[in-house]
């Protein structure tokens, strides 16, 4: 499983043949991103699909969990293997694309990088999904 850069403690977990993103965050902030992301998917934003929060553990954080996005990849790996997008597309694009599909859906995306995305070709077009929300 390919891994970006994070600030957060991420692990990954494979349970009955799905990958799923274990992300430790204070309870407030799981909470809101939890939130956030399940909005996204109601209006048809690409971002990673929420599943759940383990919140009340004592002194640890609250861990988020989303379902890993089959077949993305986080663009460190695309960039550093040289892995082209499809003719007349780019990261840039596919992440501008994303931009303003979020703002159409009124949504402010305060932690905007490269690093917050996840890419992967959709009907040969470079896609951009929303991690960090």
């Amino acid at each position: 499983m390919e891994r970006g850069i994070s600030r957060h403690v991420v692990r990954f977990v494979h349970l009955n043949g799905t990958y799923y993103a274990l992300k430790e965050l204070p309870p407030r902030i799981a909470e809101r991103e939890y939130r956030l992301l399940i909005e996204l998917g109601e209006r048809a934003v690409p971002a990673v699909d929420p599943i759940g929060i383990v919140a009340d553990r004592g002194e640890l954080e609250s861990v988020l969990i989303t379902r890993h996005l089959d077949f993305s990849l986080p663009y460190r790996l695309i960039l550093g293997r040289r892995m082209l997008p499809a003719p007349g597309t780019s990261i840039r694009a596919a992440l501008a694309e994303l931009l303003v599909r979020l703002h159409l859906a009124g949504f402010f995306w305060g932690d905007c990088s490269l690093s917050n995305a996840l890419f992967r070709r959709d009907a040969g077009a470079l896609s951009a999904y929303l991690v960090d929300a």
